[in-house]
């Protein structure tokens, strides 16, 4: 399908296809009327079942009719970039998952040239260019414990969170359902992370679940994108859907001499060459301090091993600072009095503080 077919998009979509049922049909049926609820419909049915949508694309564009590009303006312009809709993660998460539904069939020789006109369509809008590094992992930092509580006991849910990577990190959720039933639900895995935002996609329980997270400072929100109770493993009626606070910023996946070494980084430490010079690593932040004074704080991540691109001289315990320029220090020594840091890369001295009193 060529870009000739944006000419007359108002006029087409006073005719109806009359051999369909379905969102799709509701959709063509609508007229010229703005149609963004049966959109909304067609996108959710594009997304579960892409295979049976491009087919109804292909029937109702062989008679003529530009539905197909008056969904997708309408798409576009209603969601995708309307900052109203949801926050950029958002709207960039459900881009990504329109575009990861057509390609698979891009190279169909039926569905091929429908599904190359939705990709041509969706996959360069520019949802991104909000906030230019949207879709590059944040060095916010996600690790901790997140959970909440429904009045009436209608329901608890507890998310942990320990960043494994710059772009990725583990999660264990679990979500009890409202009183009587009290039905549950438990699930792990690793996340892929995007902006302030992460998705989880899993068939492990026979049909598709993709959780999407949405990370703000203290709070996150998850939303169940595709998939219901059942394929996301949860009893009847659970899911994980809703706001989450943080309780903490503990890495709670680490165990044994990693947790330990983990919270003995932690606290309020002076250079034991520089009275005036001092640290604070505390809630998820490694803070410089000169003089009584804060020069900064910035996220950080402890590592029980560097990751590859601390670029380690050796397997070594490190905490990667997410500053202006990123920075990683191995962790030389961290008994709970003093701390010995030396910043990989550097000049290869040894940092010595000690536990302010």
């Amino acid at each position: 399908m060529k870009k000739t077919l944006l000419i007359g998009l108002a006029s087409a979509w006073l005719f109806a296809c009359q051999t369909q049922s379905g969102p799709w049909a509701d959709f063509v049926k609508c007229g010229a009327n703005p149609c963004v609820a049966e959109a909304m419909a067609v996108k959710d049915a594009f997304l579960k079942d892409p295979k049976t949508l491009l087919g109804q694309f292909q029937e109702t564009y062989a008679k003529g009719d530009d539905h197909v590009v008056g969904w997708l303006y309408i798409l576009r312009d209603s969601m995708l970039l309307n900052e109203q809709y949801g926050s950029t993660a958002e709207r960039y998460a459900i881009q990504q998952r329109i575009v990861a539904a057509a390609k698979a069939f891009e190279n169909d020789p039926n569905l091929g040239e429908m599904a190359r006109s939705v990709l041509g369509e969706i996959e360069t809008l520019a949802i991104i260019s909000e906030t230019e590094d949207a879709a590059e992992p944040s060095g916010e930092v996600f690790t901790g414990t997140y959970a909440y509580e429904l009045p009436g006991d209608g329901g608890t849910g507890e998310l942990l969170v320990g960043r494994t990577a710059y772009d990725k990190f583990r999660f264990q959720l679990t979500v009890v359902g409202k009183a009587p039933a009290h039905n549950q639900g438990v699930l792990e895995g690793e996340a892929n992370i995007h902006g302030n935002g992460a998705s989880f996609s899993t068939t492990a329980y026979g049909g598709t679940c993709t959780l999407e997270f949405f990370f703000d400072e203290n709070t996150v929100k998850i939303k169940t994108t595709q998939g219901d109770s059942p394929t996301c493993g949860f009893g009847n009626g659970v899911l994980a859907d809703g706001e989450f606070r943080r309780k903490g910023y503990d890495d709670l996946f680490l165990n044994g001499a990693d947790a330990e070494m983990a919270k003995n980084v932690q606290g309020e430490w002076v250079s034991a060459t520089d009275p005036k010079a001092a640290l604070k690593i505390a809630d998820g932040k490694y803070g410089d301090v000169y003089a009584g004074e804060a020069m900064g704080a910035w996220p950080y991540l402890f590592n029980p091993k560097c990751p590859a691109n601390c670029n380690p001289v050796a397997p070594t315990p490190c905490l990667q600072v997410f500053g202006q320029d990123d920075v990683c220090y191995a962790v030389v020594k961290a008994d709970g009095k003093t701390l010995h840091l030396s910043q990989i890369g550097g000049t290869g001295n040894t940092l010595v503080f000690t536990r302010k009193k």
